[in-house]
């Protein structure tokens, strides 16, 4: 027996095992508390997001709740519904508060905890505060969404429209009155069409480019000579400023351009919802003409001229930039990669040449005081659309058309945070 008892202490084969086996159960805690923090986070964010919804929309009704207690029941309602009930996840307190025009809603949430109990006694608390008044910025936004041929493929166009039909059904929710939320529609590819209503305009040019008149032309447009083609309008344009009138780049069998007409900003959201069902895809992708029609409808200059000023101070300019491809052609090149027809030509140069253009319209905007979303659907520059962004979280990198729906959703409810105090 004593033999074997020596044995057994000599013999160290299996202790490794033995060690990992133990070391296993306090990593096994920490794993799993690192699971149930990382839970309460993402419910901290929901709740925040239903306080920000629940707060501007009950103020658009504060006029017509005649009671504190029918405000609270609004306010509740309105927060349910952005916040449902989830397992494990019970509101302990909700407070909406209303003082002259400032409305706040705060809320408080406990989150059960499944391993990480044994670190954290108890349920993890998370909460959430929201302030709006109904005095708030208003919102000018110019929507410049890619048009070209490509936006056929893979289910990206109409997965667009209903995603920028829904923003606007998202921001007719949250604004007391649609003057505070004005939206224009920019679709581009590598032109944009303003329609044939303007054809004697004192600002269009037929000589410039010289391939239509104002008999013949079909209300497509081309970039502005160099360097207008990347400005903030700030004038009335003439002469080797003003817009170069063209024949369009795509058409359809009956000679009506593919490319949708701009619209300028505008408060009949039914209307701006059926121009968006109306765009169809054709052309060739240049985004800095999409940039520098998004500044025009952002500005009181220029052929839209619809804009309040860039320094009133009571309105924050707007725009979401979208597009599934790489810069492929301007009024002046085109780019050696990207279309197919184009590798095997010759004079053709890098994209980079083009981008250069998309990023000093996307500078001139910044700089006047424009904030910038970017939507990359697939395809596309990542880096030059990261750079054109305000922020870099306000790029947004869609890998299926599926993701446009949540990614629009996003963008409207960082707009809604322009019309939030706190």
């Amino acid at each position: 027996m004593r033999r074997l008892f020596d044995r057994f202490q000599r013999e160290h084969r299996g202790s490794v095992a033995v060690i990992l086996a133990l070391a296993m159960i306090p990593l096994t805690f920490l794993v799993g508390a690192g699971v149930d923090y990382a839970r309460g986070a993402g419910i901290r964010a929901k709740l925040q997001t239903a306080t920000d919804a629940a707060v501007l929309a009950v103020i658009r009704e504060v006029p017509i709740l005649k009671t504190d207690t029918d405000f609270q029941t609004r306010a509740r309602a309105l927060f349910d519904a952005s916040f449902p009930a989830q397992k494990g996840v019970t509101v302990t307190r909700f407070a909406p508060v209303r003082a002259g025009t400032q409305v706040t809603v705060s809320a408080t949430a406990q989150v059960d905890m499944t391993l990480g109990r044994l670190m954290h006694s108890g349920p993890l608390e998370v909460s959430g505060t929201s302030q709006a008044m109904s005095g708030g910025k208003a919102v000018e936004i110019a929507l410049v969404l890619d048009n070209t041929g490509s936006m056929n493929d893979a289910g990206k166009l109409p997965a667009l429209k209903q995603a920028a039909k829904d923003f606007l059904s998202y921001l007719d929710k949250v604004v007391v009155s649609r003057a505070d939320a004005k939206v224009a529609l920019v679709p581009f590819s590598n032109q944009v069409n303003l329609g044939t209503g303007v054809t004697s305009a004192s600002w269009l040019s037929y000589a410039t480019l010289g391939s239509v008149n104002a008999t013949s032309w079909k209300g497509c447009i081309d970039d502005r000579n160099q360097p207008y083609d990347v400005q903030i309008p700030n004038a009335e344009p003439t002469g080797t400023s003003a817009y170069p009138a063209d024949r369009c780049d795509s058409t359809t069998q009956t000679g009506k351009p593919t490319l949708a007409v701009i619209r300028p900003l505008d408060t009949d959201y039914t209307a701006l919802g059926n121009a968006i069902d109306s765009m169809s895809a054709g052309g060739n992708t240049n985004v800095t003409i999409g940039v520098a029609w998004g500044m025009e409808a952002l500005t009181p200059y220029g052929p839209l001229a619809t804009a309040t000023s860039l320094s009133n101070d009571r309105v924050s300019k707007i725009m979401v930039v979208l597009t599934d491809g790489v810069n492929t052609a301007n009024r002046w090149n085109f780019a050696c990669t990207g279309t197919w027809w184009y590798d095997f030509g010759s004079g053709c140069v890098n994209d980079s040449v083009i981008d250069a253009r998309t990023l000093a319209a996307c500078t001139a905007a910044k700089d006047a005081g424009i904030t910038i979303y970017t939507v990359r659907v697939i395809d596309g520059n990542t880096d030059m659309l990261k750079s054109c962004a305000s922020k870099d979280s306000f790029f947004y990198n869609v890998i299926t058309a599926n993701d446009l729906k949540p990614a629009f959703q996003s963008i409207g409810s960082s707009i809604a945070q322009f019309r939030l105090t706190q």
